[in-house]
């Protein structure tokens, strides 16, 4: 590959080369805790959390358009995973590992297939409110499925929200205190040190360090469970073993992980390239990068990965900038998983538990809840709907559910758009909306109106109604209608047959129509509709006030030469 694929600054040779080891080296002290928790979160042993982070980023990495995001186990694949798979296997078993590896190679299948269509558009089907109440849910799930590996309970998972909260209140009798109080204590240490210590102080690695340290000497006689061995080896090659009737089962699944890990990895992206100047995200080429990431991911045991917002951040704070970051954390995984994977059998698996909780902390956005709520009461409808289907109906229906009422709203606001009667501001030639501006000077005998949309199917009964309303408003003292259409950006045959209704139901009340400001796509199709001949060049004007200008003189008709008629 030549240098230009991979992004990097103009002056990466002098000042890039060591700010990417240093952001690799803080990447994999976090990398490595937060996959085997994440692993353990996806319902298999902690060491396919590792596999997960090698491959998938290491191809991610030399593939990607964003040097700043990190591909692996994130706490929303893993929970889709853990919440897609339940019912069709045990959590932990030989079958449920196949299942999970082939969403994770299925998923990558879709986003190469993606990529290849150049279907990156497809970014935009998530608004934001989708996207947070979305995984706003997925925090509050995350949160409520860990706390039984927290405390020590020994109730199963469970698919939906209310069950898992029943099981939990069903479950404190079985409470086991000293796992408990060493979960609670390392999620309080996370806390604090967040709170009272520098921002790169690598307090989970310390914590982690501490309770393995803590079960391996005093610990073992008390009964806390712990990650056990993992292997010292790197992932077999293995070919993910198919079985087609439960890949059609998983399809929704990975559709909808394809979806949100595409979504999740542009957003990552743009919000880090708009503080950077040498680099911009091509939506196609990261469709590419993680689908073949998760493709060749589904060859090496690796579950269901996507871009993390807390790695990434770390990448970029750390000041890395460019892919050499992600190969230095992947090199420092491969150099654990060969040779210091005994340093974890003792390591508590309630610790990994707390780290999960404290990871998806900010994911739950009350910030973007309180916004929407005083800015776009609609949209935080959207939000709210999609926060309760996904709680409550499952990840699957609460993206489907959130989509479902976003599109509602857009089509809802392209049927009804904005059409407002205008009137003169004292003392000028500005013609303004009457109901916002109250001194604004109406002629009784002349309705302008400006319509502040495409004129097509989906509106042109609105349209057509609305404007009949405003003229029997007006009633027999109307004798003119200015319509404005420099806010028509197009129109279509149901637009045209509109116009037409109601140019003809005004000539049945000896009213003229005028149009202004038409541009040029608009006038075409009017031309070829005959609507403009018939319509006469003299109801053609450049602007409102040259059309109220023929009013009040009654000039002669204009020939098709003058300018603001002329067909060109």
């Amino acid at each position: 590959m030549s240098a230009r694929w991979f992004p990097v600054p103009a002056d990466y040779r002098e000042k890039g080369l060591a700010a990417d080891l240093q952001a690799g080296l803080i990447l994999g002290i976090l990398l490595i805790p937060q996959a085997m928790a994440y692993g353990m979160l996806a319902g298999v042993a902690p060491v396919y959390g590792l596999y997960a982070a090698l491959v998938p980023a290491l191809a991610y990495a030399l593939l990607a358009s964003t040097p700043h995001v990190n591909v692996g186990p994130t706490a929303l694949a893993s929970l889709l995973c853990l919440n897609s798979l339940t019912g069709l296997a045990e959590p932990g078993t030989a079958t449920y590992l196949a299942y999970a590896v082939v969403l994770g190679a299925l998923t990558g299948v879709l986003q190469l297939a993606g990529g290849l269509l150049r279907l990156g558009v497809v970014v935009s089907l998530l608004s934001r409110p989708v996207l947070s109440g979305f995984v706003s849910a997925a925090a509050v799930l995350i949160t409520v499925s860990q706390v039984r590996v927290l405390l020590g309970f020994s109730v199963p998972p469970a698919a939906y929200f209310h069950e898992e909260l029943l099981g939990i209140f069903q479950g404190f009798p079985d409470l086991h205190w000293p796992t408990a109080l060493l979960g609670l204590g390392g999620l309080a240490f996370l806390f604090a040190a967040k709170k009272w210590l520098p921002s790169r102080f690598p307090d989970t690695l310390v914590l982690i360090a501490l309770t393995t340290l803590l079960l391996a000497t005093v610990g073992q006689d008390w009964g806390i469970a712990t990650v056990g061995e993992i292997p010292a080896a790197l992932p077999p090659l293995v070919v993910p073993a198919v079985d087609w009737a439960v890949a059609r089962q998983l399809l929704p699944a990975a559709l909808v992980l394809a979806l949100i890990s595409f979504i999740e990895t542009v957003s990552i992206g743009e919000a880090f390239s708009a503080r950077h100047n040498y680099y911009r995200v091509r939506p196609n080429r990261e469709l590419l990068a993680l689908g073949l990431s998760k493709v060749a991911g589904g060859f090496f045991q690796a579950v269901p990965s996507s871009a993390s917002f807390s790695r990434s951040a770390v990448v970029e704070d750390a000041g890395g900038r460019g892919p050499l970051s992600n190969l230095v954390a992947v090199a420092l995984l491969l150099l654990t998983l060969l040779f210091f994977t005994p340093a974890f059998y003792h390591l508590p698996v309630t610790v990994l538990a707390a780290i999960i909780v404290f990871s998806v902390r900010n994911l739950f956005d009350v910030a973007e809840m309180r916004r929407l709520w005083r800015l776009a009461p609609k949209e935080f409808l959207t939000l709210l709907t999609t926060f309760l289907f996904t709680l409550f109906a499952g990840l699957l229906y609460g993206i489907a559910g959130g989509v479902v009422l976003s599109l509602y709203f857009v089509f809802a606001r392209a049927a009804r758009p904005h059409l407002a009667e205008l009137g003169r501001v004292p003392g000028t030639n500005a013609f303004r909306n009457r109901n916002r501006f109250a001194a604004a000077e109406i002629d009784p005998a002349i309705l302008i109106v400006r319509f502040d949309a495409e004129l097509y199917f989906g509106n042109a009964e609105y349209f057509r109604d609305k404007l009949r309303d405003l003229a029997d408003q007006r009633g027999a003292g109307l004798r003119a209608v200015v319509l404005d259409g420099h806010a028509i950006h197009d129109i279509d045959s149901s637009g045209l047959h509109a116009l037409n209704q109601f140019m003809d139901d005004l000539r049945q009340r000896n009213v003229e129509l005028y149009l202004c400001g038409m541009i040029g796509p608009v006038r075409d199709m009017l031309f070829k509709s005959g609507l403009m001949a018939s319509l006469g060049a003299n109801h053609n004007f450049l602007s409102i006030q040259d059309a109220l200008n023929f009013i009040a003189s009654s000039e002669a008709d204009r020939g098709w030469d003058l300018p603001a008629v002329q067909h060109d």
